[in-house]
């Protein structure tokens, strides 16, 4: 199987030097979000954060690069709202 993972930059749902906006938008889609150096990581300085899907067996690659564009779609819909 595939991992795939994306760096992500929404300093506006991470103003609050938290990740839980951003987990809060990524998580029912099957999401996970971390540090920008994996799990236990902090966020970048500049808002990035890392994606990927939650579920790491039983997915195909089509699943993944879905969830992946589904999630960055939405993040990024989010991050726009969060700047007004």
């Amino acid at each position: 199987g595939m991992r795939a993972s994306v760096h992500i930059k929404v300093p506006n749902l991470t103003a609050d030097g938290t990740d839980k906006k951003a987990k809060a938008v990524c998580k029912p889609l099957g999401l996970s979000v971390r540090g920008v150096g994996g799990e236990h990581t902090p966020i970048g300085a500049d808002g990035t954060v890392d994606i990927s899907p939650s579920a790491r067996l039983v997915i195909q690659e089509a699943e993944i690069i879905c969830a992946l564009y589904n999630g960055i779609e939405l993040l990024l819909q989010e991050e726009k709202k969060a700047k007004l």
